[in-house]
């Protein structure tokens, strides 16, 4: 995704059409409902926040990118993940 992301902007930033990706960590969701309860405390163990995070926490990063204050963001994969994953 991170290459797509990345090729799709070069490919289009020449357009005015500016391609980014926001890549969230562990969110609560209802798709995060099935997971095991095992799963869930072995992750929480992972995060240095040690917690999961949940949609508000994730859609300013969308607010972002989809706002004039994010027209200098292209070929971005943006992270909000709580720690988990250091790109």
């Amino acid at each position: 995704m991170i290459g797509l992301t990345r090729a799709l902007a070069i490919e289009l930033a020449g357009d005015g059409v500016l391609v980014n990706a926001i890549a969230p960590g562990m969110t609560e969701t209802r798709l995060s409902e099935g997971l095991t309860d095992a799963w869930k405390a072995r992750k929480l163990r992972e995060l240095p926040i040690r917690r999961f995070g949940v949609p508000n926490e994730i859609a300013p990063t969308a607010v972002l990118l989809t706002s004039s204050d994010g027209d200098f963001y292209v070929g971005q994969t943006l992270s909000p993940n709580g720690g988990d994953v250091f790109l």
